[in-house]
């Protein structure tokens, strides 16, 4: 079964080595992606209001990372692995 994983390096939330690195290890042939100085939020959109978290703001990021540059490589990757993963070898 293919399997993207990704995980927020500096995750505060949900921990990697507790959550995405356990999957990413665990889960034979899975693709698994660590995202350098990303919050457990980079994978969403900013919000247009503040949007408090017990983590934080939704919006907010650690200094230096760029969501917005993390979503558009996001939003090439995923499809990419996925037309490569789901590719029935021809008959």
């Amino acid at each position: 079964m293919p399997a993207l994983i990704y995980a927020a390096e500096k995750d505060r939330w949900l921990p990697p080595r507790f959550h995405a690195a356990w999957i990413g290890q665990n889960l034979p042939g899975a693709d698994y992606r660590v995202i350098a100085n990303a919050w457990h939020f980079a994978f969403m959109n900013p919000a247009s209001a503040p949007i408090p978290t017990l983590d934080g703001d939704i919006s907010a990021d650690p200094p230096g990372f760029d969501r917005a540059e993390f979503l558009k490589q996001l939003g090439e990757e995923i499809p990419a692995f996925f037309d490569r993963a789901l590719t029935l070898a021809p008959n």
